[in-house]
C-alpha cells in the first residue's frame, strides 16, 4: 500500500510537470493581469509561471463584493486598503472603500494584514489596464442576479465558472464535478481532484490557457 502511494504521488507529479509545460508553451499571451475572486486566478498563474501583475492573488472576495469590485475597478485599486479590526477570521481582512461602496477582502494566505497590504499595494501597480482577463468563481454568495451582473460588465474577457446552467449567461463556463461532492451547500472547489487517482484538479478542465489567449 505504501509503494502504491509513492508511485501515485510520482505519477501526479509527473503529470502535473507534463501538463503544465504544455500549457506554458501553448500561452501566447505573455503580460496580462488576472482579477480573480478567488485562489483560482492565482493557481493558474503559478502553473503557468506568469509574473503576478494583479493584486487578487491568493484572497477571496464574497460574489457580492467581487462584481463591485470589478464594476469599479479604478475606483477599488486607488482607494487605500484598511484593515478590518473587528472580522472575527483567524486571518487578516482588509476593507476598500466607504459607506455602501464599501467592500471586504479575505487574505487567507496571510499571516499578517501588514503582510497582505504590502502585496497589494505592490501589485496593483502592475496591472496592465489594457489587458485584464476576469475570472468569477459560483461560490460565497454567487446566485443568477449577480451572474447576469458579472455577465454585463463591459470587459471583453471573462469567466464565470461554475457546476451549474445559467441560461444567457455568455461568460458562464460550466464545469463538470466528475463525481466530486461537496460537504457543505458550496459547489466543490476547483482546486479539489475528481478522486485520489486523478492527477487533474477540477479546474484543468477548463482551457484557460485558450481564455487568456483569447
Amino acid at each position: 500500500m505504501i509503494v502504491l502511494s509513492r508511485l501515485l504521488r510520482l505519477y501526479k507529479r509527473l503529470y502535473r510537470y507534463v501538463f503544465d509545460l504544455h500549457n506554458r508553451m501553448r500561452l501566447r499571451n505573455k503580460e496580462f493581469s488576472v482579477i480573480s475572486k478567488d485562489c483560482a486566478g492565482g493557481v493558474i498563474l503559478n502553473s503557468l509561471h506568469v509574473k503576478f501583475d494583479s493584486p487578487t492573488v491568493n484572497l477571496w472576495f464574497n460574489a457580492q463584493d467581487f462584481v463591485k469590485f470589478c464594476r469599479e475597478l479604478k475606483y477599488y485599486i486607488s482607494a487605500p486598503l484598511l484593515e478590518d479590526m473587528h472580522s472575527g477570521m483567524s486571518y487578516p481582512v482588509g476593507i476598500l472603500g466607504e459607506g455602501e461602496k464599501e467592500i471586504k477582502i479575505y487574505f487567507m494566505h496571510y499571516d499578517t494584514f501588514t503582510q497582505a497590504k504590502d502585496k497589494w499595494d505592490e501589485r496593483k501597480t502592475r496591472i496592465h489596464w489594457d489587458n485584464l482577463y476576469f475570472i468569477m468563481t459560483d461560490r460565497e454568495g454567487c446566485n443568477e442576479e449577480l451572474a447576469r451582473e458579472f455577465d454585463a460588465l463591459p470587459y471583453e474577457h471573462k469567466a464565470l465558472l461554475t457546476f451549474r446552467d445559467f441560461d444567457g449567461v455568455k461568460s458562464a463556463v460550466k464545469l463538470d464535478t466528475r463525481g466530486v461532492t461537496s460537504n457543505n451547500s458550496e459547489p466543490p472547489l476547483l482546486l479539489d481532484y475528481p478522486s485520489r487517482y486523478s492527477p487533474k484538479r477540477l479546474l484543468d478542465y477548463w482551457d484557460y490557457v485558450n481564455f487568456l489567449n483569447s
